[in-house]
């Protein structure tokens, strides 16, 4: 019995150790479709020191950019392949950017911000509610840190408001992997590099000097594609190409239109068979699409 009892009391020693370092959070903003909040790290009740350049002035302007500009790599959906997205709608950034500039002007060195914002995305067939949860801080070297423990992922039923949906555990500065990792930065952005030279899948950096000649210039990120390399340069002639205009047959278009609503009738006669959906949104979305074919 004093065996059982000796190990009861180790077993909630180390259960303690392991839920001795955590974030504690400070509410700034709780909205139906976002909130923020002051987070630091504490351990054993103790605060841990960080050393972000905070608090930091930094305008609005420049920081409704930082958020336009984000680009991720959107997971391949059910009748889609993956694609690049823009990690915020406009609705987001609006609401989103005096709050955060607001609340980086009055953080202490040792904070840093958490945010989670919601939205409707648009699926095959119908909107889909999704979230996005992050952190924002200074480094020391007065760049934007903006770090993502997700983007625009599928909201549980019960997360009807941001008021309701709870911040993750999981320290998004420590994410190696992910299926939506974030891609090409701005001229004034990079993902962050980890100690073994691995770039960070879903942590960009800002260089604040480089984002204010950005504006000032009206530089306009751009996505690369793969280069190509051209073709050596073929010698001059005098030879007229008259050029002939080649168009697809009008059936082809037909008959892709026709394979894809037969596509989508196909889904969503799953969706309606798995009660997903209702008899009544099955046919009118069903009539939606028969009505698109001549």
């Amino acid at each position: 019995m004093k065996r059982i009892f000796a190990l009861l009391i180790l077993s909630t020693v180390f259960c303690s150790a392991c839920t001795s370092t955590k974030w504690v959070r400070t509410s700034v903003a709780k909205e139906y479709d976002f909130t923020v909040a002051l987070e630091q790290l504490t351990e054993k009740g103790a605060i841990v020191p960080q050393t972000h350049e905070q608090p930091q002035g930094i305008d609005p302007a420049e920081l409704k950019k930082v958020l336009g500009d984000l680009i991720y790599t959107e997971k391949a959906g059910l009748m889609s392949k993956s694609k690049l997205s823009s990690v915020f709608q406009q609705t987001e950034i609006d609401r989103l950017t005096p709050v955060l500039a607001a609340t980086l002007a009055k953080a202490e060195a040792g904070q840093r911000l958490r945010f989670i914002s919601f939205n409707q995305g648009q699926s095959v067939i119908f909107s889909e509610s999704q979230k996005t949860e992050g952190v924002v801080f200074v480094d020391p070297a007065g760049q934007l840190n903006i770090a993502f423990n997700y983007v625009n992922a599928k909201r549980l039923p019960n997360e009807t408001s941001a008021i309701y949906s709870n911040y993750s555990e999981i320290d998004p500065l420590k994410i190696t992997t992910s299926d939506t990792p974030l891609s090409a930065p701005a001229p004034y952005a990079e993902l962050h590099q980890f100690e073994t030279g691995e770039p960070a899948p879903m942590w960009v950096v800002a260089d604040l000097g480089k984002l204010k000649e950005s504006i000032s210039t009206g530089t306009v990120p751009v996505v690369k594609a793969k280069e190509e390399i051209p073709p050596a340069a073929a010698p001059k002639t005098e030879t007229v190409v008259t050029p002939v205009e080649i168009t697809a047959p009008a059936s082809a278009s037909d008959d892709m239109l026709k394979t894809d609503i037969k596509n989508k009738l196909k889904y969503l006669k799953e969706l309606l068979d798995e009660g997903l959906i209702s008899a009544k949104d099955y046919e009118a979305k069903k009539k939606e699409l028969l009505d698109k074919i001549d």
